[in-house]
């Protein structure tokens, strides 16, 4: 049997004494009734649930005249930011494909995330080849 995926269920079969040890008796059964008591005051007990953010994954630059460079960050609410790759630089090195080459290294960055980061890089590289490297025009 291969690797289960979090997709397949899990079934799993007992047999038949194991069942019934489960399950109680006639004689086992009990009912407990509470009788409510005159005059109780009844505590209203409020929740509040936080709003817990997910990690995320940020595209990093560093904007230079002759180079852009661009990494790949997770930050982690109220916890900081963990580096998930270096700088790559372009037109250096293909700095996309390395950064295309990261994004499938980590399994649990979804196919719609990488996509968007690509192009969100494929959008600043272009930018940054328009002006030249300069931050001004």
């Amino acid at each position: 049997m291969g690797p289960i995926s979090r997709n397949q269920r899990l079934i799993g079969f007992a047999a038949p004494e194991a069942l019934a040890a489960e399950m109680p008796s006639e004689a086992e059964e009990s009912m407990e009734v509470e009788e409510p008591i005159p005059n109780q005051e009844i505590e209203k007990v409020g929740v509040t649930v936080k709003q817990v953010e997910k990690p995320r994954l940020v595209l990093k630059f560093i904007w230079m005249e002759k180079n852009i460079g661009l990494a790949l960050d997770q930050v982690i609410p109220g916890h900081g930011t963990v580096p998930l790759s270096p700088y790559y630089f372009w037109p250096r090195k293909d700095a996309w494909e390395e950064l295309k080459t990261t994004l499938e290294s980590k399994p649990w960055i979804s196919q719609k995330k990488m996509i968007i980061l690509l192009n969100q890089a494929t959008d600043i590289i272009n930018l940054w080849q328009q002006s030249g490297g300069n931050l001004t025009t």
